[in-house]
């Protein structure tokens, strides 16, 4: 069947047909089939223009989320640098002291002072090294979408944990409870997640009181689940909430949690999961965190 544009098409064309004629009726098969084929012709054309009209929709809707991307991506890598230059340079800057310290002490066959601070330029290097490899892992991560999920075992994850974190507890008394199960996940996430935010806990506990932290790894359904709770002075969620994850501000410049925890929000935000966050000043802080599995 014609549809209603079509037949409207021919019967204009008709009446101006019949007009020529000198308004007599047209019977003529040679002429009706010349209208047709004229008609064919002229709704081809219409579909045809349709056609490149939704092409070019679809062409600039398309523009559209390509450039929205490649703003998110130099929004990203700028925030990586910005990151990456400030950490390195902190610590950095610490070995270097740290050697001048070893070379003075080396001249004075201080043994003592070379033994305390070859373990210190120990834990320094350490500390380098995971921040380096968590914001190489970020990066790798922003431009790949495979992400390598395995068997993670709990008793090995504490031992990376423990090892990155060693430094930290040689200046302050703590204790860590861990609940973790064997989960199937990306190990290396979970190691950066859970460094970062323990370092935080010990960093940030109270003076002249123990340090003690629960961490916890389990699964729901549907999630991954990460929990690291503490005693220590706590956070003004009030205030800081907002800017707590950004790389640098006010809090950040203090208190310094800006790149351990810009490199959680951005883990992740890539894995599609959440991050809970409760605490008091002076009260501890828990933070929760959801990753949907793979």
């Amino acid at each position: 069947m014609e549809s209603s544009e079509k037949k409207e098409h021919t019967r204009l064309l008709k009446r101006q047909i019949k007009k020529s004629f000198g308004n007599k009726e047209i019977t003529s098969p040679e002429v009706l089939k010349f209208i047709d084929l004229v008609n064919r012709s002229y709704v081809f054309n219409e579909e045809e223009d349709a056609f490149y009209r939704r092409a070019e929709k679809i062409s600039n809707k398309k523009y559209e989320e390509l450039t929205k991307k490649l703003l998110e991506k130099n929004s990203f890598l700028n925030s990586f640098n910005h990151g990456m230059a400030h950490d390195v340079k902190n610590h950095s800057s610490n070995i270097i002291g740290l050697i001048q310290m070893l070379k003075k002490y080396t001249e004075k066959e201080n043994w003592d002072k070379i033994k305390e601070i070859t373990k210190r330029l120990d834990s320094s290097s350490n500390q380098l090294t995971s921040i380096v490899e968590g914001f190489l892992h970020l990066s790798r991560m922003e431009f790949e979408d495979a992400k390598k999920h395995s068997a993670v075992s709990s008793d090995t994850l504490i031992k990376e944990i423990e090892y990155e974190i060693a430094f930290l507890k040689e200046r302050k008394e703590v204790v860590i409870d861990y609940a973790l199960e064997n989960v199937v996940f990306n190990q290396q996430i979970l190691k950066i997640i859970f460094v970062n935010l323990i370092s935080n806990s010990i960093k940030y506990s109270k003076e002249k009181e123990t340090a003690i932290i629960n961490v916890k790894l389990y699964c729901d359904t549907k999630n991954i689940i990460i929990e690291v709770e503490d005693n220590g002075v706590g956070i003004d969620l009030k205030s800081d909430k907002k800017k707590l994850f950004n790389l640098f501000n006010d809090i950040n410049v203090t208190k310094g949690y800006g790149v351990g925890l810009f490199l959680i929000r951005k883990i992740v935000d890539k894995n599609k999961g959440k991050i809970h966050v409760e605490s008091e000043v002076n009260a501890g802080t828990l933070f929760k965190i959801t990753i949907p599995k793979k």
